[in-house]
């Protein structure tokens, strides 16, 4: 039984963070990542950053005339050759940097957020058809913390169906705000890419936060976070991808979910609460 102590902050935790999940807070963010300050100023503010996040600028393929704004930083590129894409084509590979934070099955279309915490699927995917496709498959997790590389790439080779833009607030999913909001990842900003692969269908969705003045795709124009209701983005025919390709990019750190139709997998992926690297094998078919 919780101490009245403990409740009284978690509930104290829980108005600011529904205080501070407001659109327009995080776009005004984002503006404000946008300024561009005299080289001098923005050099420093960078190395303050990667000071206090302990961000490793040796693998960053940095401009010749230096990063123009901070967002230009936080959406850096690596150099080439940073991350080893896994070439096996049995093999999901991670669509990012991050920490895996929760992983299982879903069961009765419901799928694990955090300290057991649960979510419907079908409420994160926007879709109940298509929540029905992966009852019994594995799902993933993967937390963006602010140190890591924030581009998201194709887990696999596949064929892009559709995107679906989902509007709502901007909640952190710092790990603690996981165990402590309920269905937050439902709650957020969603983009899904809905793609057909060898494995059957697969999604990967971003999940924005605070402080995510946008999130976009490289596929299309589609961009979060600004006032748009939802929507549909068909692809007929589809749009041919590769594993490792650019897939989107979160201005300002966030979540990634995949969810898979079940099959005979062998997870690969490190154990929750464990770092992980783009590129990296995160589970293999062996059916």
């Amino acid at each position: 039984m919780k101490r009245p102590a403990r409740q009284s902050v978690e509930a104290l935790t829980r108005i600011f963070y529904r205080a501070s999940s407001g659109n327009r807070l995080s776009r005004n963010m984002g503006r404000l990542s946008q300024v561009r300050f005299p080289p001098l100023v923005m050099s420093s503010l960078i190395r303050t950053y990667c000071a206090a996040y302990k961000v490793r600028m040796d693998e960053v393929d940095v401009p010749r005339e230096g990063f123009s704004t901070f967002n230009d930083f936080f959406t850096r590129r690596l150099k080439d050759g940073a991350r080893k894409v896994d070439p096996d084509p049995d093999v999901l590979v991670s669509p990012c940097d991050g920490r895996v934070i929760a992983s299982g099955t879903v069961k009765r279309g419901l799928a694990i957020q955090a300290k057991g915490m649960s979510y419907p699927l079908a409420e994160l995917l926007g879709d109940e058809a298509l929540c029905e496709r992966f009852e019994g498959g594995p799902f993933i997790t993967i937390y963006l913390s602010p140190r890591d590389y924030h581009r998201v790439h194709f887990p696999c080779d596949a064929e892009v169906e559709r995107c679906v833009y989902l509007p709502g607030r901007l909640y952190t999913v710092a790990p603690r705000a996981a165990g402590l909001v309920d269905r937050l990842l439902c709650r957020n900003e969603r983009i899904d890419t809905v793609m057909r692969t060898r494995f059957g269908t697969v999604a990967a969705v971003m999940v924005g936060a605070t402080g995510v003045g946008r999130m976009s795709v490289a596929y299309c124009d589609v961009v979060s976070n600004r006032g748009n209701l939802s929507g549909v983005t068909p692809f007929n025919p589809a749009l041919p991808v590769r594993k490792g390709d650019d897939l989107g990019v979160f201005n300002i750190g966030s979540t990634v979910v995949l969810a898979l139709e079940p099959g005979e997998w062998k997870p690969l992926h490190p154990r929750v609460g464990e770092p992980v690297m783009m590129g990296a094998a995160l589970l293999k078919s062996v059916a």
